[in-house]
């Protein structure tokens, strides 16, 4: 298609999206700070003006090229709109940018710098926001600038709807659900909301300090684990995307810190993929927990205890390479080195916000005592002084330092399910591997093993594809073995506490840096590494044995999502004592399940008939039974796989045992 941008002719693909994209497919950038490609369009910020056909001044981003059109893309009146807009955005914005977390890759500083702004015509008047700091995400509505892109990530991409824009007006603000924290509701942490914010309203909770107190104190022995997602941010953070030797720079500098030892946590990747690899076919072997879901990304486990609780026992019992190695760090190698566990500092790098999380779980705690992003990472070298890129590379400590390409391969979607499958093949035989793309984001295998079976793998990335993938497997639609899921696009590499920019972009460019770095001694599959058979003949026996469930393995049990509370919806004008209270839990898998209609028809019933006079009916957050949904309270009674007409049956023989001065009713 042949279109005429600022006097000049520019041929752009017949099915472009919008006139932005197309623009920026050639080379030509439009001023925005609320378009994301894989989202809706949401036209909020007006910044991506454009004139069209020397008539009208429209978005750029809603608009559809065709054949012909005359587009200027930067004349004296859009200049000035944008500078406007920019400062009205500026006039309710805290404009602290030295001590924010944004300060020098935030969109909106890069704009007001671009555009000359030194002086604001209007008043600064900071929205009453307050700060959210009770989780490893921290949210500041005094930065926000309600583009809405973490509201469409979090809701489109991810399939979580953990925030949304609440308020009208200038009180207008992105919110949990009831004005809770993200603590407290269905917030995965995965970090996708970071990483698409283009201000500082959204961002990692830093922990930099924290570690240097550590170790100043010297109290502890300090031993650092890094992930291979970091080493290619760390490439792309610092240019040096052709360092081959970024991995040792990293691990010399940690020991300029204070570091005594420092691992790669490719090597639990590889244990973890053994071991894994063993449950999955003791699972396919009896017939049971299938799908079997592996367990490496904590913000997906987390999605499936608050969403899915009934695919709980489907999720791998192995836990993350981060904790396995953590586990085996504390429980087995501090007996090697002869020092207690107690005085280990255990500080984990990862590209993750979920995995601050994950690290403070209460089935984890005392595993690894600190995680920091690629992000706090970056800012430690650059407060430094040093240059990473002519400091001596070294290499990382014995006996976690040699691991399987991949291993390696882990910070990218589909690694996991590859390692596995590795290790199958060395016990069993794949015989052919034939791959399908389902759809952008879903990979399907279909393998054949020499012995005449055939298993059904699946590779998806994002948690909204992962969510199309359970509704298939639950309508019978899909049927597979083996699923790997990991909650950010892309894999690891496009995780929350990675750089700026974070985009698909970016992401793509970060998989390709991870895919060329090759071992010095590169081994095919984890059962090669002697390291890790040593440790299973020395210390775990075999796989699947009593000692590895001891030291690999964890257990799941269903989330709440928002804190348990009552919300009235059929009060009644007499004493407490003498009422009968019936929550109806609206939790999401309960509401899923039918517990709307029940409640729907628990107030009818209270409002027509005689027997239910002193029934009071309110709706409730949660049960913590999401398993067996729908659930019902009769008082203190649950009720699990409820329907209207059990609940009534039971609700009037209940009440009737009440009237009667029985003092057992349950």
């Amino acid at each position: 298609m042949k279109i005429f941008v600022d006097g000049k002719e520019v041929i752009i693909k017949d099915d472009e999206r919008n006139l932005l994209e197309a623009l920026k497919n050639v080379g030509i950038e439009i001023p925005n700070l609320c378009y994301l490609s894989e989202t809706s369009v949401y036209g909020a910020c007006r910044l991506c003006l454009v004139e069209v056909d020397g008539k009208s001044i429209v978005t750029s981003c809603n608009l559809k090229p065709y054949e012909g059109m005359v587009v200027r893309t930067n004349t004296p009146e859009i200049y000035e709109i944008r500078k406007g807009i920019l400062e009205l955005l500026l006039a309710s914005h805290n404009r602290d940018c030295t001590t924010c977390e944004r300060n020098g890759s935030c969109k909106l500083q890069e704009y007001a710098e671009a555009f000359g702004i030194r002086k604001i015509r209007f008043d600064n008047i900071l929205k009453d926001g307050g700060m959210d700091n009770k989780s490893p995400i921290v949210r500041d509505n005094t930065k926000c600038i309600l583009c809405g892109d973490c509201v469409r990530v979090c809701e489109e991409v991810q399939g979580v709807a953990a925030i949304d824009i609440a308020g009208r007006g200038f009180l207008s603000k992105v919110t949990p659900a009831f004005g809770h924290s993200l603590s407290e509701v269905e917030c995965v942490y995965c970090g996708q909301c970071v990483a698409y914010c283009p201000t500082g309203a959204l961002s990692i909770r830093n922990d930099v300090d924290k570690l240097y107190k550590v170790l100043k104190s010297k109290k502890k022995v300090v031993i650092g684990m890094i992930a291979p997602a970091v080493r290619s941010a760390i490439q792309e953070e610092f240019k040096l995307e052709s360092d081959l030797f970024i991995a040792g720079r990293l691990n010399t500098f940690l020991k300029m810190l204070g570091f005594s030892k420092v691992f790669e946590v490719p090597f639990g990747a590889d244990l973890v993929a053994y071991e894994e690899a063993h449950e999955f076919l003791n699972r396919l072997e009896k017939g049971e927990k299938l799908p079997q879901f592996t367990s490496c990304c904590p913000a997906w486990v987390k999605y499936v205890e608050e969403f899915y609780p009934s695919y709980i026992d489907n999720l791998s019992t192995v836990k993350s390479p981060q904790q396995a190695m953590g586990s085996v760090i504390k429980e087995i190698y501090s007996k090697e080195i002869g020092v207690s566990k107690e005085d280990i500092y255990l500080v984990s790098i990862m590209p993750c916000t979920a995995k601050k999380f994950e690290a403070e779980r209460e089935e984890h705690k005392g595993v690894v005592d600190l995680v920091i992003t690629t992000k706090e990472l970056a800012q430690m070298i650059k407060a430094s002084g040093i240059d990473i890129s002519s400091t001596k590379p070294e290499p990382f400590d014995k006996p976690f330092n040699l691991y399987s390409q991949g291993g390696l391969d882990f910070g990218k979607t589909g690694g996991v399910l590859g390692t596995v499958l590795a290790v199958i093949n060395h016990k069993v035989k794949v015989k052919n591997v034939k791959e399908e793309e389902i759809d952008k984001g879903i990979r399907l295998f279909n393998v054949e093993l020499a012995d005449g079976r055939n298993i059904k793998a699946m590779a998806v990335h994002s948690l909204g594809k992962a969510k199309r993938v359970l509704k298939d497997i639950k309508e019978g639609i899909l049927d597979v073995d083996i699923i790997e899921v990991m909650a950010c696009s892309f894999g690891c590499i496009g995780g929350g506490g990675q750089p700026y920019p974070n985009d698909s972009k970016i992401r793509q460019k970060r998989a390709k840096i991870l895919s060329d770095m090759v071992n010095i001694n590169p081994i095919a599959s984890p059962q090669e590494n002697p390291y890790l058979m040593e440790l299973y003949e020395k210390y775990l026996e075999h796989p699947l044995s009593h000692k590895t469930h001891e030291i690999l393995h964890t257990s799941y049990s269903p989330k709440r999502r928002v804190p348990e509370q009552d919300i009235e919806i059929l009060p009644l004008p007499i004493p407490e004592e003498e009422k009968v209270k019936v929550r109806v839990c609206l939790g999401t898998s309960c509401y899923l399940k039918g517990s709307y209609k029940i409640l729907s028809d628990l107030i009818e019933i209270v409002r027509k008939e005689e027997w239910a006079k002193n029934i009071e009916v309110v709706g409730t957050f949660c049960t913590e039974n999401c398993s067996n949904a729908p659930n019902v309270l009769i008082d203190d009674i649950l009720i699990s796989g409820a329907d209207t007409n059990k609940v009534k049956e039971m609700l009037r023989e209940y009440v009737r045992r009440k009237q009667e001065g029985v003092s057992d009713v349950s």
